[in-house]
């Protein structure tokens, strides 16, 4: 039963971004600040789940950055449209999502090798979710967070440039292999 509750709240985290999209094209903000909370703490846990029990499967592996990039997809989209993040912060982070879920689905060597998290992409992650969460928690007007926005929106483009520099490496890398391994097949 616990192998099965990763994958499930993965799942639910994916299914749910529709709703989330719905309550920030609405700007209904205050509602939507809670909902991507807890969409951010169940990230954290379905991981947390998964490696406590032992319980990493090949669907989850490949269902959870989906799920995230989707959240920041969606997210970045309409809160750049609705001028809450700057277009300088928002278009990268769409542009960046929407290329690495396009090149991990439709690449075949990435289907078959899985390209490892970095330390880059993960303080990318964090920082890309804590950006967002504060601009959504700004246009709710529950805080005031205009100095550390001004703060962590840099850092996010940063950390943005830096880990999609270091994962075209890994890929570039990947690809050299296999179309070297191919060519030696033949």
């Amino acid at each position: 039963m616990i192998s099965v509750l990763p994958n499930a709240i993965t799942l639910s985290r994916l299914l749910s971004v529709p709703f989330l999209a719905i309550m920030l094209s609405s700007n209904d903000y205050l509602v939507a600040f809670w909902f991507f909370l807890a969409l951010g703490l169940s990230d954290g846990l379905d991981g947390y789940i998964a490696r406590r029990y032992n319980a990493i499967t090949t669907i989850g592996i490949l269902l959870d950055p989906v799920a995230d990039k989707l959240l920041v997809i969606t997210c970045a989209s309409i809160l750049t449209w609705n001028g809450i993040l700057p277009l300088w912060v928002g278009v990268p982070l769409v542009v960046r999502d929407v290329a690495m879920l396009s090149i991990g689905l439709l690449d075949s060597k990435l289907k078959e090798t899985r390209v490892m998290p970095n330390l880059w992409g993960k303080s990318h992650a964090a920082l890309a979710f804590l950006a967002i969460g504060i601009a959504i928690a700004q246009a709710a007007n529950l805080f005031d967070y205009d100095v550390i926005l001004e703060l962590i929106w840099p850092a996010v483009v940063v950390t943005l440039a830096v880990s999609t520099t270091v994962y075209f490496l890994e890929w570039r890398r990947l690809r050299i292999e296999y179309d070297s391994n191919s060519s030696v097949a033949m």
